[in-house]
């Protein structure tokens, strides 16, 4: 920069006009610095005023005022840093909550310790139950944990797959049974569960005593009667949903093109196809089945029912409350699945039988006595039937005997067959006792040919004998 009336000045002159010109320099940057505080302040407050009192969304606010949303959130969610710019009226940002004591670290370690699988939103959903003074913030309960050595440890590097998904809910659906899943007394049991594919919401899922077929039929009678009809089914290749031969025409294909569903299969041993399941049923094995199993534990008189009540009251966590992070803004299955503006709903518009497509199917050779055999009982058959084959209709409560789809008789099944999970029924032979698990047990001659039911104790030490829904004797285990 050159200066004309400085051209004839020494050198002291020149480094004092210098020196004034850098003051001045600072000066003006410092007027202008805050000039540009001030109009910032005037902009919040003009962004608080019509959020506040304008009837303005943030997105309309921020056009106005030609700042982002995000900043537009910041101005309303916090006050003002600079205490010599904010107003005497003008409320200032609140203090940080107190100090996290060491008793409440000693609580997250003891709950973590307890389930090693419980996350940092489980355990601090435990210590706002527990009403803790100072609730910690998961990140602070997560960067405890990792101090510890009990953080989640890095999985190893995966490999990158195609993600599809389909645009509008009920557009497609993915059904499929997880793995064996041990649970206490309850034994194994299998879980059944069907997920929209846009919005990851679960219509419906349950636990089995095991893989039938007819498990199937009901998870879709649950799903369908409660949201709908989707365009499509997509399923794997198991017995359940195609023949042993690979092909279709089972029970569940033909129920689907009664109700006008698509069936569709995944690529053989692919599991990838179906991955929004399998990382749900992930989502079930780390964040219910290790809880569930502390509550199964804790209760020995538990049987399958109650608790398949307990996954129904997690499934609503799940579906309304749980922050799904491959959805948009991380919201909850519920607000994409019932989203009117693209949901596709389609209610029934034929008259289904499901009782006829849940019971089981059998068959059985009626004896020339005119007699079938069926669960260790013979049951009588009208006669003129001696030698042929008639088909069996099973339910949980009855079973029905046709012969070319032709009703001929029914009979109603003890209550107690499917009243617990892991009892047998057993006939007392002519000398009075009865097998169990490789062994002879002594019970009474005079009971011979008489049906028993045979049932272990929570411990495990004692058999528990039921005639007639009476428990007669208990036999120690050897």
């Amino acid at each position: 920069m050159h200066i004309p009336f400085l051209s004839s000045c020494n050198s002291y002159n020149f480094k004092y006009w210098c020196n004034w010109i850098l003051i001045l320099q600072e000066t003006g940057d410092k007027v202008m610095d805050l000039k540009k505080r001030k109009k910032i302040i005037d902009l919040k407050e003009e962004a608080k005023h019509l959020y506040h009192h304008g009837d303005q969304n943030i997105h309309e606010i921020a056009e106005e005022l030609n700042k982002s949303q995000r900043t537009i959130y910041r101005w309303l969610q916090f006050p003002l840093k600079d205490k010599n710019l904010v107003k005497k009226d003008q409320p200032l940002r609140k203090s940080r909550q107190g100090k996290i004591s060491e008793a409440t670290y000693n609580r997250i370690y003891q709950i973590k310790e307890e389930n090693p699988k419980r996350s940092a939103e489980k355990i601090r959903s435990i210590l706002q139950r527990e009403e803790c003074k100072y609730l910690p913030s998961e990140t602070s309960i997560r960067r405890f944990l990792l101090k510890k050595g009990m953080g989640r440890v890095a999985g190893q590097s995966r490999q990158g797959y195609i993600v599809f998904q389909r645009e509008k809910p009920n557009e497609l659906w993915q059904i499929d049974i997880a793995g064996v899943q041990t649970v206490g007394h309850l034994g194994q049991l299998y879980l059944f569960a069907v997920i929209d594919d846009c919005s990851r919401f679960v219509p419906a899922a349950f636990y089995a005593p095991n893989e039938k077929g007819v498990h199937v039929i009901r998870l879709l009678q649950e799903a369908i009667l409660s949201q709908g009809r989707p365009i499509q089914i997509l399923a794997d290749n198991g017995t359940q949903f195609k023949n042993t031969l690979g092909e279709l025409g089972t029970k569940y294909t033909k129920l689907l093109h009664l109700l006008d569903i698509d069936p569709i299969f995944a690529r053989v041993r692919h599991p990838q196809t179906k991955g929004k399941l399998e990382r749900f049923f992930g989502t079930i094995k780390s964040s219910f089945l290790s809880e569930a199993r502390l509550m199964v534990a804790k209760n020995p008189e538990m049987n399958l029912p109650a608790f398949n009540e307990l996954l129904k009251e997690w499934l609503e966590f799940y579906n309304n409350r749980h922050k799904h992070r491959s959805l948009p803004h991380r919201c909850s299955p519920n607000t994409i699945y019932f989203d009117q503006s693209r949901r596709i709903y389609r209610p029934i518009e034929v008259a289904i039988n499901w009782e006829r497509w849940i019971a089981d199917l059998d068959e059985r050779l009626v004896s020339k006595q005119n007699f079938i055999h069926f669960r260790g009982a013979k049951y009588p058959v009208p006669p003129g039937f001696a030698g042929l084959k008639v088909e069996l209709m099973i339910y949980d409560q009855i079973f029905q005997i046709y012969r070319d789809n032709l009703l001929i008789q029914e009979y109603s099944l003890p209550q107690y067959i499917y009243s617990k999970n892991r009892d047998v029924i057993r006939l007392i032979s002519k000398n009075g006792t009865f097998g169990y698990k490789g062994k002879y047990y002594n019970l009474d001659y005079k009971m011979a040919g008489q049906q028993i039911r045979v049932s272990e104790s929570a411990d495990g030490k004692e058999l528990h004998i039921y005639y007639e829904d009476q428990l007669i004797r208990k036999i120690p285990l050897e």
